[in-house]
């Protein structure tokens, strides 16, 4: 709940500092004076996010495009409104940001400077100078494309395609993870598999199944029959009378709609092991999937464009290429089961093994690619509104009250949220959000605690 608040802090004075940014003469606008002038060093695009994923080739690409300019005191750096491509960063100086009732101070050298200040098709913010000031822009559409560049090599390596030598020093010295590591460049890596509920259901849908053949195939797992049953009667999916029998759920949820919840009330199962210590991060895997998949289902739905079932499917497999290694892991002695170097393999593995067992698994296209993306908050997807969008804006509303909040950016820069219809996006929206959608969040949640 602590979202805007946290970005966009009120401060005393508000209505006369807005007049204030107002009165500024056009002759005063950043675009239509001259500053000074200089170019960029590579030092300084790589303490930037998200250029800091770029190496140093392709930041010496990048470096042509980027200018800094210095500009004085009540300069109008840029206002809200449709974009001229740029993204402005801060490099020097204090920047005061306002959108609608709200206000912020951005001061160089602070995390919120490492984030672009404005960018996408649309500035969320008005900006003027507090003091002397040095603002960094480059074409947005260069950064984006070199940071596409280097996401299609990723994936077409498929897998784990960082070097062993590039990973982290709690990794390159664990006996567990290079034995893990080993075996997999070794091809013996055994995936987990589907339930047979779910891989039945998928396989039939391949073909033209009605509600009748589609509740046989349910039928064989007791247990999610029943949750089915459950969730159709549930608020979500309300109807006049309630229904008693799988059939009747089926019909009211729809078939392809039951496809994602029977795969979705399944895989729950995979998050299970007997070792305690692995268990403890497969748990908490398990229990932040789950978060996000209920947001995703609720976006899904407030959004539109994309299929809420699919959403909450899409959430909670975002991390489901974490299970592998743990597996792994489980089988070797306590002693050498860090809680950190366990950690620091699931961030290193999770996205390239979750696209090889989504692809295993026979899962759509895109769906395939969103435990790669699903936290990689300038991903762009080209288009409108999509399942990646989705899972993404997902992920940064889970993140929200907890301890790591400070590290995320401010909403209004992610690709995902600029895609949103603006007449209907307030300053508020995912403070809104949050509020008036946590009882059908519950609702979800539920579903999933059994």
């Amino acid at each position: 709940m602590g979202l805007l608040r946290y970005f966009f802090r009120s401060q005393a004075g508000q209505s006369r500092k807005r007049q204030e940014v107002a009165a500024k003469p056009a002759f005063e606008r950043a675009s239509s004076i001259a500053p000074d002038s200089a170019p960029v060093l590579p030092e300084q695009l790589r303490k930037l996010i998200p250029c800091n994923h770029l190496n140093g080739s392709e930041i010496s690409l990048l470096l042509p495009a980027c200018r800094s300019h210095r500009y004085p005191p009540g300069t109008l750096l840029f206002q809200q409104g449709p974009s001229d491509g740029a993204a402005f960063y801060l490099l020097d100086g204090e920047v005061m940001l306002v959108r609608g009732e709200q206000i912020r101070t951005v001061s160089s050298g602070s995390k919120m400077a490492q984030y672009p200040l404005a960018c996408g098709n649309h500035y969320e913010t008005t900006a003027t100078a507090k003091t002397d000031v040095t603002l960094l822009s480059l074409p947005e559409s260069a950064m984006l494309t070199a940071l596409e560049n280097k996401r299609a090599k990723s994936i077409d390596a498929a897998g784990l395609s960082v070097d062993f030598a590039q990973l982290p020093d709690i990794l390159r010295q664990s006996e567990v993870f290079y034995t893990f590591w080993r075996t997999y460049r070794e091809n013996s890596l055994t995936l987990p598999t589907l339930p047979q509920a779910a891989i039945r259901l998928r396989a039939a849908m391949q073909k033209e199944i009605g509600v009748d053949e589609g509740a046989r195939i349910i039928q064989t797992d007791p247990i999610v029959t029943a949750r089915l049953i459950e969730i159709a009667n549930s608020p979500l999916y309300s109807g006049v009378t309630p229904v008693a029998t799988c059939q009747q759920a089926i019909a009211r949820i729809g078939l392809n709609a039951a496809r994602q919840l029977v795969t979705a009330l399944t895989v729950g199962r995979l998050f299970q092991c007997r070792q305690k210590k692995v268990q403890r991060q497969i748990q908490s895997i398990w229990r932040n999937s789950v978060r996000v998949s209920c947001l995703s289902y609720v976006l899904g739905r407030h959004i539109g464009g994309v299929d809420p079932e699919q959403a909450l499917l899409a959430g909670l497999m975002s991390h489901v290429g974490a299970l592998p290694f743990l597996y792994f892991a489980a089988d070797f002695p306590a002693d050498l089961l860090s809680e950190n170097m366990l950690a620091a393999g699931v961030r290193a593995v999770r996205g390239g093994l979750g696209i090889q067992m989504l692809k295993a698994w026979e899962f759509p296209e895109e769906m395939c690619g969103i435990p790669a993306f699903c936290d990689d908050w300038f991903y762009h997807a080209p288009g409108p509104t999509c399942l990646t969008d989705i899972v993404i804006l997902a992920h940064w509303h889970a993140l929200l009250g907890r301890s790591k909040t400070r590290a995320l950016p401010p909403i209004e820069v992610l690709p995902a949220f600029q895609k949103l219809d603006m007449r209907q996006v307030s300053p508020e929206f995912s403070l809104n959000l949050l509020h008036n959608a946590q009882q059908q969040i519950e609702q979800v949640r539920m579903f999933f605690d059994h």
